[in-house]
């Protein structure tokens, strides 16, 4: 999510000291969710072809209107899909939960109502990483490829500051709900969705989400099962390591001791793979690589649309990238 890394701190106190009008006048965020009966919500663009369906899984609160941008530029290869996580969004409430390997069993099921018998390339921005490391550990055989993207992996729990990271947004995720029930869920939604870089109708779609309270309360305790899943989905490096991966990692600080910390867990991940390539991106911040700087997740996802070979490792910066031929600007 965007708050992750410093982006959110700003929040909590000019917009809150502002929204002190909206708490006196008592207003409270709605708490409305689809029918039960809903289907899983879900964007796909782009024919099957050859090449795998790309599958986008959002981070924490994250709906399939994050990928606006990358979705369209995705599509001429084949086809791309992005879904709302249940309780999220468009999609119903949840029925089985909200910890991590719920949610990878909620992706099978969105794969299995697709009609994608292939293995598909998965792209997990953020907790979503998490979320698409939990389903190829459980369905490698239908799993193409990974692509994580500032991601959250399994690797963190070997990095004090990645878990005290982790923390914090989850002290942030509480802060949100209660920030919604004292009447401060639009402002929330007005950072957030300017902080995500989507646009038009894209933004329209996340404010409005952003602005449900049931929303921010399934958003909260699916991040509250980040850190329990981080144990669940340890030691399954042998079902992963045929897996080609790619792992995109960034940051706008990049030599702080939490962002070193985030590339050295992206780079545990990509030297087990037998096939992999790590894309490192200065200067992006949390949420970039999904909007402005999207070429890095266009560059990964090339690649293992044209280059799934298991066992070479392409650990690449991004200007050999470019020489390898890949359209890294």
């Amino acid at each position: 999510m965007d708050w992750k890394r410093g982006a959110f701190v700003g929040w909590k106190t000019g917009p809150l000291a502002a929204g002190l009008a909206a708490l006196a006048l008592g207003a409270c965020a709605r708490a409305d969710a689809p029918p039960a009966s809903a289907p899983i919500h879900v964007e796909c663009r782009g024919a099957a072809s050859a090449s795998p369906t790309v599958v986008l899984e959002a981070g924490l609160f994250g709906t399939a209107t994050d990928f606006d941008q990358l979705a369209p530029e995705l599509a001429p290869g084949g086809r791309v899909c992005a879904y709302d996580r249940k309780g999220l969004g468009r999609s119903p409430p949840k029925t089985d939960g909200e910890d991590v390997t719920a949610v990878a069993r909620e992706l099978k099921t969105l794969l299995d109502g697709l009609g994608e018998t292939r293995p598909v390339i998965l792209v997990g921005h953020s907790n979503g990483a998490l979320y698409i490391e939990a389903f190829a550990e459980q369905w490698p055989q239908r799993v193409a490829g990974l692509v994580y993207i500032n991601g959250v992996n399994s690797d963190d729990l070997d990095y004090p500051a990645l878990m005290k990271d982790l923390d914090k947004e989850r002290s942030l995720a509480r802060l949100t709900v209660v920030a919604a029930h004292l009447g401060l869920a639009p402002l929330v939604a007005d950072w957030l969705t300017a902080r995500s870089g989507v646009h038009g109708q894209a933004a329209l779609d996340k404010r409005k989400a952003l602005g449900n309270l049931y929303h921010l309360r399934t958003a909260r305790d699916e991040d509250l099962a980040i850190i329990p899943g981080l144990t669940a989905v340890r030691g399954h490096e042998a079902t992963l390591a045929d897996i080609p991966l790619a792992v995109i990692v960034g940051s706008s600080t990049p030599h702080d001791e939490t962002s070193k910390a985030w590339r050295a867990a992206g780079l545990a991940a990509v030297n087990r793979a037998r096939s992999s390539w790590m894309l490192d991106a200065p200067g992006v911040t949390h949420a970039s690589p999904l909007a402005k700087d999207r070429h890095y997740v266009l560059a990964a996802v090339s690649w293992l649309r044209t280059h799934p070979v298991v066992g070479h490792r392409a650990e690449l910066t991004s200007a050999e990238a470019e020489a390898d031929g890949f359209d890294v600007h």
